[in-house]
Parts: C-alpha cells; structure tokens; sequence
C-alpha cells in the first residue's frame, strides 16, 4: 500500500514540534514563528515524519505542476522543519481550495447536464413541430392539388359529354329524320271504319317522322269521325304508329228523311247520331226513337240532353238483358216539359203499347210483357186500347165504342 502524505493544520504543526523538540516562537506583531537550530533526536515520531515526507514520483493531488513543491521536495533528506511545514500549509490550503472548488464544479456540470437535456428536449419538440408542420402543408398541398386534378377532371369530363352530345345531336339532326319516317300504322279496335279512313284521318307526310309527329293534334283528327268514340295513338320505334280506338256503339235509331228516302242511324249512349244503321258492320236490331226530327241532318249530330237518360238505360239494357229490350220495335217519346218525357212503348207482336215513365228498367219491362201475355188470352183483348205502368199501378184503357 503506498505511503501518504499527511497535511496537517496549524495546530497539529505544534503538536508534532512539541513532540520533536522544535519550538515555534511568535512575535506579538503576529509573524511567523521560524524554527530553531537545535539538532533533532532520533525518535520514533522523527522517524514517522521522514517516512512519511519521502518525494513521490508521481504527483501528488492537487499539488501537480507547483514549482514551490518541486523546490521544496528536491531539497535534502533531512530538510528544516520550517520548510515542511510551509509545504504542508501550502498543500493545505489548495486541497481545501480544490475541495471548496469541486462542489460547485459538480453544480455545474449537474446544470450544464439538465440545460442540455432540456436543450434536447426543446429541439427535439421543435423538431416534431417543424415535421408535423410540413406534413400538414404537405398534406394540404396534396389535397388542394386532389381537388384542382377532380376540378380538372370534372371539366374534361363536362367537356367530353358536351362533345359527344353536340356529335349525338348533329348525328340525330341528319340520320334519324329518315330513320325514323312513318312506314307503318296498326290500328286495332276497328269494327265500321276502314283502315283507309284512319289513315286518312292521321293527315301523313314524307316530312313526318317519329320524332316531330304531332300525336295530339292526329289524334283530334281521328276523332273527327263521329264514329270514333276515343282514341289513343302511340309511337312504334323505329317506323311505326300504333292507335287504339273505341268505335260508337248504336244503343237506338232514329228515321231520318232526306230527297234520297227515309233510312236509320244509329244513335250511341251519348246522344251521338253518328252514321247509317246500314253501314255498321254486324249490327244487331235495336228500337226505333220516334218522335225525334233531325233537321238537315249530319253525321255527328246530338240528341237533346233530356234524353240522356233514356240513352243510357237502353245501354244498360242492352249489355244485361238484350232479350227484353229486343221484344219492343218502336219506343216513342212524348214530351211532357222541358226536363221530363214520357215513354209509349210497343212490342213486337201486339198491337197494345204500354205508357212507361222517363226510366226503363228490365223489372218493370218484363212486367209489362207478363201483362200483355195475360190480356192476350182474354175475350175483351181486343178492347184494350193502352195499359199505363206510370203510377206503379196496371191501368187500361179500352176503345170507345163507335156509333153504327
């Protein structure tokens, strides 16, 4: 174990020149005390000291790079005690100048250390800043470069459909005028008029097509025809019409007299005398209206609207008991004011009519038939002039009997 050096204070200085037989004198002024010249006895204290101030080879703490020191190390063996004694109070004071010193070197380097870390830690957070910063900018930059390129892409495409529809359009302009032209017309629910009529009607022309055909004003045209009761025309790409048509349906007759004779026409639910009973295809018998005079009649002509009613059951008649209605010929109209009719019936077969009300309806025209073929097997049928069915009641009357 190597030796130390032993630094002592002032008091210990004593101690040991007590121990030794050196004497520290003081003067009153306060100066240093100088040694005497007395020789030294070898004692074991003595020895001690001259063990424990042998040079060292090495520096020692605190002391390295002193001149003093190496002046006073390199001096004999067996030096003055003074001078020892001033090279332990030298190294005294500068071990305890180095001790007060390192504390606040340690403090030092303790702040320095934190104002590093906080200096890192500042730059590190403005570093995560500046980053967060630019990828935000870069982030915006992307978007608004992302809406520009949709906005571009929105343009173009508005560009290239405005394109495509002007070529569609001019393509249209010039191809589908004759692609589109009228070649064909199917007509379906004709019964009386022909397809000539209908054709006719349509008023065609090489310059009519699919696209500028005028449907409502054609189908105004057909309707014309007092035989066409509704119609609805529709297109038939790439050449065609197709119409729909309800012809008028003859629920009555009407005699009409012109220079060329007396013929029936037919006359609709509506009211519509709408052509000659002889010019329908299939038509079947229906009653004769007498006591109507159209004057300089056309087709098309209305009955007054009083009749209307009438019209109508004779429809209803007509669709449900078609039997009923056939076993009366003639049904004629009296009128009785300017809202109210009566009716005088007369059936096939017999020669009594019966007097209805405005309304005929299959109860009380079968019970006038069933009247009728009870009378007809008495003795006095004969004397029956009329039955009247007006009052609900059955009620007859017989001829008058005439003077000889």
């Amino acid at each position: 174990m190597a030796d130390t050096i032993l630094i002592q204070s002032k008091s210990n200085e004593e101690h040991a020149a007590q121990q030794t037989g050196i004497t520290l004198s003081q003067h009153s002024s306060g100066q240093k005390a100088t040694p005497s010249t007395e020789p030294l006895e070898h004692t074991p204290i003595r020895d001690y000291l001259e063990r424990t101030t042998l040079r060292r080879e090495t520096p020692i703490p605190g002391t390295a790079g002193r001149s003093g020191n190496s002046e006073n190390f390199g001096s004999p063996r067996y030096g003055s005690n003074a001078a020892r004694s001033q090279t332990g109070a030298t190294a005294g004071q500068s071990n305890t100048s180095e001790a007060k010193a390192r504390p606040k070197q340690k403090q030092d380097k303790l702040y320095d250390q934190n104002a590093l870390a906080i200096q890192k830690s500042l730059a590190e957070r403005a570093k995560a800043e500046k980053a967060a910063l630019e990828q935000a900018q870069t982030s915006a930059r992307m978007q608004a470069e992302g809406r520009a390129m949709s906005a571009r892409t929105q343009t173009l495409k508005l560009v290239i459909a405005l394109a495509i529809t002007l070529v569609l359009g001019v393509a249209l302009y010039f191809v589908m005028p004759e692609m589109t032209r009228i070649q064909k017309v199917t007509v379906n629910g004709r019964v009386a008029m022909t397809q000539e009529e209908i054709v006719a009607a349509l008023g065609l022309t090489p310059q009519i097509n699919l696209i500028n055909a005028d449907i409502p004003a054609m189908e105004q045209r057909v309707l014309a025809n007092p035989k066409v009761q509704t119609v609805r025309i529709s297109r038939a790409f790439p050449d065609g019409l197709v119409i729909d048509l309800a012809e008028r349906k003859a629920v009555a007759c009407v005699l009409v007299s012109d220079p060329s004779g007396t013929r029936p026409v037919g006359i609709d639910a509506d009211g519509v005398a709408f052509a000659d009973l002889d010019e329908i295809p299939g038509q079947h018998y229906v009653p004769v209206l007498s006591g109507i005079r159209f004057e300089n009649y056309k087709p098309g002509q209305r009955l007054p609207q009083f009749l209307q009613p009438l019209l109508s059951d004779l429809a209803m008649l007509e669709e449900d008991s078609p039997s009923v209605l056939d076993a009366f010929s003639e049904i004629k109209v009296e009128k009785i004011s300017d809202a109210d009719v009566e009716l005088v019936l007369y059936p096939k077969g017999k020669s009594v009519p019966v007097r209805m009300p405005s309304r005929l309806t299959k109860a009380n025209l079968g019970s006038a038939l069933l009247v009728l073929d009870i009378l007809s097997g008495r003795p006095d049928a004969a004397a029956i002039q009329e039955l009247d069915f007006r009052s609900g009641n059955i009620v007859y009357r017989t001829k008058e009997a005439q003077p000889g």
